[in-house]
C-alpha cells in the first residue's frame, strides 16, 4: 500500500497515462479501424471495428497480453511501473494486431 500511494509513482501513472492515452488515440487515427478510446492512467478501453477476441488472438501470437471486456472492446490493463519504452514496444504490437485481425 506504501509504494501505490507513493507520490513519484502516482506522477509517473498521471504523465505516462495522459502519454499512453494520445498514443492510443493517434493510434487509433492512423489505423481507420479503432471507434473509440477511452481511460485513464493505465486502464484503458480500446473498441475496434473488428472481434475483440481477433485482435487478442494476434496480440497473444506476438507475445502481448490483452483482454476483452465486450464483443468489440479491448482492455488494457498495464502494470504500473512500466515505462515509456515498455508502452511504446506493447503499442507497436497491438497496432499490429490491430490491422492483422482488421485483414481478416
Amino acid at each position: 500500500v506504501d509504494r501505490l500511494s507513493d507520490p513519484a509513482l502516482l506522477r509517473h501513472v498521471t504523465g505516462t497515462g495522459a502519454w499512453l492515452g494520445a498514443e492510443l488515440r493517434a493510434m487509433g487515427e492512423r489505423l481507420g479501424t479503432v471507434r473509440d478510446v477511452r481511460g485513464t492512467g493505465f486502464m484503458w478501453g480500446v473498441d475496434v471495428n473488428v472481434p475483440a477476441a481477433n485482435v487478442v488472438a494476434k496480440a497473444l501470437e506476438s507475445g502481448l497480453l490483452v483482454i476483452t471486456a465486450g464483443e468489440h472492446t479491448l482492455r488494457l490493463l498495464p502494470p504500473l511501473v512500466a515505462t515509456r519504452d515498455d508502452l511504446a514496444r506493447g503499442l507497436q504490437l497491438l497496432e499490429a494486431a490491430i490491422a492483422a485481425a482488421a485483414r481478416g
